[in-house]
């Protein structure tokens, strides 16, 4: 039987001695901001309720050898660890003492210059080789560290992280039966939070299944591969071939509620597009009853990182099965739901919060009487939906929303795009992507009514703007306040979808190339035009001094929405407290393909105005408005009504 060990944190890790090694075939650090700041939240959660109590953040898999602890699942909380002592500077547990020297204590198998790499930051110096996700790692580390403890001691919550982060430790036997492994997996993280839980819910939803338990897990692990669509295109394979693979499937189950057929009959053993990945799923297409039965990868990992794809879906699994889900329960959150008040016995903000789905579906298990044969049937329908209709992300591509499936013309397929793409920028866990629900359902009912795939662009932009108008009324627009300290930042991305769709009334000549190539990002920093703290590049004491007692009247236009724009928080670094000229300049250089334009608000304003002045900031509050206002009408002509040019600001800034 699998041992359980006890608890760790780091001060018992230093104390015992132990270190631990990173296998060949283990994937890289993976962990992005969005990882690194949950984990320092939660942290810092459980700090702020209880300085006692431990925090947990799970189980980590691991197999003894002769030299170390191998882990063999857990690497990336466990190198996340490794950050945080580089960044507290905890030498004692960044390096396990061995006579005669001192050794790291996570040791990478054939990735010496990653070792070198976590040597040079503990010890302060450079290095000729930068790892570029746990170098970003410090440093989302570093700044969200000062953002959440304020005034409080950065000591006592390092006191707090190395004596009460406390993880479990699973020691795996040389030999291991499939249900073995499924015991563990039932037992791990009993008392803390799972990073990655979805295959422990597998576990709970496959023994609730009352037949064809082998075929949906097969269903269940193909499903979860959300980098990869689920239906994959042959070698020599004709594009419409495929997409009547995907319409038979779809049809199969809506009409028959046959998951089986669907898949069996059309998904022709996973088969991909390259010939030379035609082996990456080997593991898939034997049927397992459980984990145990997934075969680890001992490929090379050079191999594997060539063939990689930054191509993948716009939820992760565990988001996807929770929009699932909603639907299966018929769940409603209105406009006044929305903000963590119970919907039908459950708080918005836990339904969705993707760490605790083990909790979510005991809940509509046992509470509200989800049939899992159901929920199976209609992921394996949602999957394919989502697959079909639904864009995919890119951003190597040049189409970064590679929509590959789904029929149209092309003009009104771009629009199609680009506002799910505008959707996707704008949503997140924490807001729910509600907008994808309501779309699943109505493409379901689309395909079911016409016995068809093809819908007209036209329609299904429509539906998209339907849905997203009723999650974001235009009454809204006077309910909330679009201000610096209180402005949904969805509205940023809204201006910036119906500036890119009536682009040819705002933007002029070589300027629409620049604007057609156009990618959403999920920027999230707000740019004040003309800054909050102005630098003094010309020595104007006129410009912008917003405390200016003498001028209480241009207080109040600072932080309005014709003075904010949308940026990452990187060009924000490089734009901050500099004047509009100096700011038109670099979005000269930005315009001119030096650089990225990151908000298609930004490059109206640079183009249409040479100087910035609070008659401007009046205008292009009007403006603004008006683009708002506007994307509610059917009737496209009211756009004619928009300011257009006025100067020759845009023929400056492309360097006409």
């Amino acid at each position: 039987m699998t041992k359980i060990k006890q608890a760790y944190t780091p001060r018992k890790i230093v104390d015992s001695g132990l270190f631990f090694s990173i296998p060949l075939y283990q994937r890289l650090f993976e962990w992005g901001e969005d990882q690194i700041i949950q984990l320092l939240d939660d942290l810092y959660s459980s700090y702020k309720r209880d300085k006692e109590s431990a925090y947990y953040i799970g189980m980590l898999t691991v197999k003894r050898t002769e030299s170390s602890i191998e882990l063999v699942d857990g690497q990336q909380r466990f190198t996340a660890m490794i950050l945080l002592g580089i960044h507290f500077k905890w030498n004692d547990f960044l390096y396990a003492s061995t006579e005669p020297n001192n050794i790291l204590r996570l040791q990478f198998t054939a990735r010496e210059e990653d070792k070198k790499y976590l040597e040079a930051k503990i010890k302060g110096i450079k290095c000729s080789f930068l790892n570029e996700k746990m170098e970003n790692g410090l440093n989302y580390i570093s700044k969200h560290l000062k953002k959440i403890l304020q005034n409080d001691s950065d000591k006592d919550f390092e006191k707090y992280i190395f004596e009460k982060l406390t993880f479990f430790l699973s020691e795996l036997p040389e030999k291991y039966s499939p249900m073995e492994l499924n015991t563990y997996f039932e037992r791990m993280n009993t008392s803390g939070k799972s990073l990655e839980n979805y295959e422990i819910l597998k576990v709970d939803i496959i023994r609730r299944l009352h037949s064809d338990k082998e075929k949906y897990t097969h269903l269940w692990n193909a499903c979860s591969i959300m980098e990869k669509m689920i239906l994959r295109k042959h070698n020599n394979e004709q594009l419409d071939n495929l997409r009547n693979r995907y319409k038979n499937a779809i049809i199969e189950i809506i009409q028959n509620g046959n998951i089986d057929n669907a898949f069996e009959k059309y998904q022709t053993k996973f088969d991909i597009e390259e010939e030379e990945d035609s082996d990456d799923n080997q593991d898939l297409e034997a049927i397992s009853i459980a984990i145990g039965d997934i075969a680890i990868n001992t490929e090379n990992p050079y191999k594997i990182v060539k063939r990689r794809t930054d191509e993948h879906s716009l939820l992760t699994f565990s988001e996807f099965l929770l929009q699932v889900l909603y639907i299966c329960l018929n769940m409603n959150i209105s406009e006044y739901e929305k903000d963590g008040k119970a919907v039908e016995g459950m708080l918005v903000t836990d339904f969705f919060d993707v760490r605790k789905l083990c909790d979510t579906f005991k809940w509509a298990f046992d509470k509200r009487g989800l049939d899992a044969e159901t929920f199976m049937r209609k992921l394996g329908l949602y999957r394919l939906i989502t697959d079909y209709f639904i864009i995919r992300m890119n951003d190597e591509d040049e189409e970064p929303y590679p929509f590959k499936l789904y029929k149209g013309d092309d003009k009104e397929k771009m629009k199609v795009r680009m506002y799910l793409a505008m959707l996707y920028s704008a949503s997140s866990a924490m807001t729910y992507y509600m907008w994808m629900p309501k779309l699943l359902i109505y493409l379901e009912c689309f395909v079911s009514t016409k016995n068809s795939l093809d819908i007209d662009a036209t329609e299904y932009l429509a539906k998209l703007k339907e849905i997203d108008n009723k999650w974001h009324p235009e009454q809204s627009i006077v309910d909330n306040n679009l201000i610096y300290t209180t402005i949904d930042r969805y509205w940023f991305w809204r201006i910036d979808y119906y500036l890119w769709e009536q682009r040819e009334l705002f933007f002029k000549n070589e300027l629409l190339n620049v604007v057609e190539k156009y990618v959403f990002r999920r920027n999230r920093s707000i740019e004040h035009i003309a800054p909050q703290h102005p630098k003094d590049e010309y020595g104007d004491k006129t410009r912008f001094y917003w405390d200016d007692e003498s001028r209480p009247e241009v207080a109040w236009k600072r932080d309005c929405l014709g003075n904010m724009v949308m940026i990452s928080s990187g060009q924000n670094s490089t734009l901050t407290n500099s004047c509009f000229e100096v700011k038109h300049a670099i979005m000269q250089r930005y315009a001119s393909g030096n650089g990225t334009v990151e908000s298609l608000k930004m490059l109206y304003v640079y183009s249409k105005y040479n100087s910035w002045s609070l008659d401007n900031i009046d205008e292009h509050q009007r403006s603004s408005m008006k683009v708002l206002k506007y994307s509610y009408e059917r009737d496209s002509r009211r756009w004619n009504d928009c300011l257009l040019y006025t100067s020759d600001a845009a023929d400056d800034l492309i360097g006409v």
